[in-house]
């Protein structure tokens, strides 16, 4: 039997302020594409069952095209009979019992298996069981989900959250839970693990998908895509689905370099057809301010026409330098309202009381970044 492993899809994520000629999200936009692209390449690789890791939305409470986009994968693969199993990941779960999942519309689907209620569900589909284990809302409860499962001969272990061996790659998400590597059991024929973005083995039968997509420059460097896999021999081939596009430069020492200098490096970098339609970063170190404020703006503002995003980040002389983590890139808007949501869960801010807070702040917050974005160097 051979399966699809995917994760990740993160349907609804937008970000870096890029529109398209009709004024919706280019990255969202790009990010709809590539989930359509691998429910093709699943349809052309005839697996006998599709494992989603988890994360499918990148919200709890995702908007109607990502519900669109997401039903219409669904019902393709419905259309050529291969079964899926899916399971909620920290992204798209909710965190309370009282709020329901996007999953419920889900349900009835014919073929679709969707574990997201907080607790140990088995699947059949062909001669295999899928013993998935969602979000739960407590770390503990892994485990006791865990106890649950009873071996049925040919089993795959699902799950989501950051294996204890990752430990050091932590992505500081909204309800990011570490899962002990005491999990990782020799006796399952498969182990399909969601939420770390880079594709990666763990042991001889665990794997994280990793993401199609990049969804911040410390991605960069994961490889990307899904992964097919054999049950029978326990082999996992890496399916790319798009192109590497996200390309982050190692950054450029400027000391004692003019404007002029600086200027060339650029140009240097900045090939139109070498960053066409990719997402680019080049980040400028021990810069001098005076040199680079006396670079031909104009001319920095037209290097990265032809790119998707294209982002130059100088650190200046006076400057500490700071690197981006590795993190699920959220707004600080999203950051703020899943704040206010674990405050509500634990009790601790009135439900009515949190609505009307999130939406007055989020506002606040969108205008805040609209202006901060205005004052930035971000050529296009």
């Amino acid at each position: 039997m051979k399966i699809i492993h995917l994760s990740d899809s993160h349907l609804g994520f937008s970000s870096y302020s890029r529109l398209d000629e009709v004024g919706r999200n280019r990255i969202e936009e790009m990010v709809y594409s590539g989930f359509e692209q691998a429910i093709e390449r699943i349809i052309e690789l005839r697996p006998d069952a599709v494992v989603h890791a988890g994360d499918v939305f990148h919200h709890v409470r995702p908007k109607i095209k990502p519900l669109v986009v997401f039903q219409r994968g669904l019902l393709k693969l419905m259309e050529e009979d291969i079964p899926i199993i899916i399971i909620s990941g920290n992204h798209d779960a909710p965190k309370s019992f009282s709020s329901t999942s996007p999953f419920r519309l889900f349900e009835d689907l014919r073929g679709v298996h969707i574990a997201h209620r907080y607790r140990y569900e088995r699947f059949a589909a062909g001669d295999s069981y899928f013993h998935c284990i969602p979000f739960c809302l407590e770390p503990q409860d892994y485990l006791a989900e865990f106890e649950k499962i009873e071996r049925q001969g040919r089993d795959v272990l699902v799950m989501h959250g950051l294996a204890e061996s990752l430990a050091n790659r932590k992505m500081r998400s909204v309800g990011e839970h570490e899962l002990s590597d005491s999990f990782l059991k020799s006796d399952f024929d498969y182990i399909a693990l969601g939420h770390f973005h880079g594709q990666a083995q763990l042991s001889r039968n665990a794997w994280y998908s990793g993401s199609v997509e990049y969804f911040n420059f410390g991605e960069s460097q994961d490889r990307k895509g899904m992964l097919l896999v054999d049950l029978e021999t326990g082999r996992a081939e890496n399916v790319p689905v798009k192109p590497q596009y996200m390309v982050d430069h190692p950054p450029i020492d400027c000391s004692g370099m003019l404007s002029e200098e600086i200027g060339q490096c650029l140009l240097e970098l900045c090939h139109e057809d070498e960053i066409r339609d990719k997402m680019v970063r080049i980040t400028l170190k021990n810069v001098n301010r005076a040199a680079y404020r006396s670079i031909d703006q104009g001319r920095l503002n037209r290097l990265g026409a032809s790119a998707l995003y294209f982002k130059i980040r100088p650190l200046f002389l006076d400057e500490e330098e700071h690197f981006e983590r590795s993190i699920d890139r959220r707004t600080l808007h999203e950051e703020f309202s899943g704040y206010m949501e674990e405050k509500s869960t634990q009790e601790l801010i009135p439900a009515k009381t949190k609505d009307d807070v999130v939406a007055y702040g989020s506002e606040i917050m969108k205008k805040a970044v609209l202006a901060r974005h205005k004052e930035a160097l971000d050529a296009s």
